[in-house]
């Protein structure tokens, strides 16, 4: 039994090292592992009171983007920026919708998105307005 118990000891050792020791994302990890210790250590908290507190964070600084994107469209675009719309998904990723008139349009809006930016993830959903039979702009 003591020998199955340290079997699996060094089982659990060797996973925790292989995960804080990865090639490419190690360094990352044991990072945050150090920014929570010292957040813990900050606020003389339990590590109960910060579950959560990253992702809540995270979801206002994407919705201060998406503010920032939406101004920076309607700045740049004027009338044609209210078509268009940004929202944020729940895997931290902001989406831009809607459609417009040219595709002088859709190259300027997108270039105001990747200004507006930073590093933030943003998917370019901008569609051209599909003309009818008779010529006229449908909506």
């Amino acid at each position: 039994m003591k020998r199955l118990h340290i079997v699996g000891m060094s089982a659990i050792a060797a996973a925790v090292a292989a995960f804080f020791f990865h090639p490419r994302k190690g360094a990352g990890r044991r990072q945050a592992v150090r920014r929570g210790g010292e957040k813990l250590a900050r606020h003389g908290a339990s590590a109960t009171s910060l579950v959560g507190t990253r992702r809540r964070h995270a979801g206002r600084q994407m919705t201060d983007v998406g503010e920032r994107i939406q101004d920076a469209l309607l700045e740049e675009l004027g009338a044609d920026g209210f078509s268009l719309r940004v929202t944020a998904g729940d895997d931290e990723t902001l989406t831009v919708r809607g459609e417009v008139g040219s595709l002088e349009l859709i190259r300027r809006a997108s270039e105001v998105i990747e200004r507006a930016r930073g590093s933030a993830d943003v998917v370019n959903l901008i569609r051209l307005q599909a003309k009818s039979a008779g010529g006229a702009v449908t909506a």
